[in-house]
């Protein structure tokens, strides 16, 4: 299983099956399945205004206060089941909600995620760039928590 790091609120949006892709600079061959951790990043002002549209767009649906996003731990499983590049096809194909939570342009990329499910208890992890490899000891805990 590979992990992935992003900053809240966008994990949390993940989680709560708001956010189905994930958009990037970069592309990757991997598929399968994908931790996503929340970095201990604080929530500034920019994913305080998303937070703001999220809920105008989701009628209230994700927590307003920073506190209630948890940082430094593991937040959801998800399948990585396509990353493609984008290009005017695809962005068009988006909902209102998809485009607010992302950084949709052309040439960037597009990781489709799929069998979200959110961890009733979040993981602490210590996170960092990239796509890469969970630890043996909490790839255990993870398989325990999901089942």
């Amino acid at each position: 299983m590979k992990i992935l790091t992003l900053w809240q609120p966008w994990a949390t949006f993940i989680a709560l099956n708001l956010k189905r892709y994930e958009t990037r600079s970069w592309g990757t061959h991997y598929r399968g399945k994908l931790a996503i951790h929340a970095a201990k990043r604080t929530i500034g002002l920019d994913g305080q205004a998303i937070v703001s549209q999220v809920n105008d767009l989701t009628g209230g649906k994700v927590p307003r206060k920073p506190r209630d996003y948890p940082l430094g731990c593991i937040v959801a499983i998800a399948d990585l089941v396509d990353c493609p590049q984008m290009d005017s096809r695809l962005i068009s194909r988006q909902t209102d909600l998809e485009m607010a939570v992302g950084c949709w342009q052309s040439g960037r990329f597009a990781g489709q995620l799929g069998n979200i499910v959110a961890l009733p208890d979040p993981i602490p992890y210590r996170g960092c760039q990239g796509l890469r490899d969970v630890r043996s000891e909490t790839l255990k805990i993870l398989m325990e928590q999901k089942t």
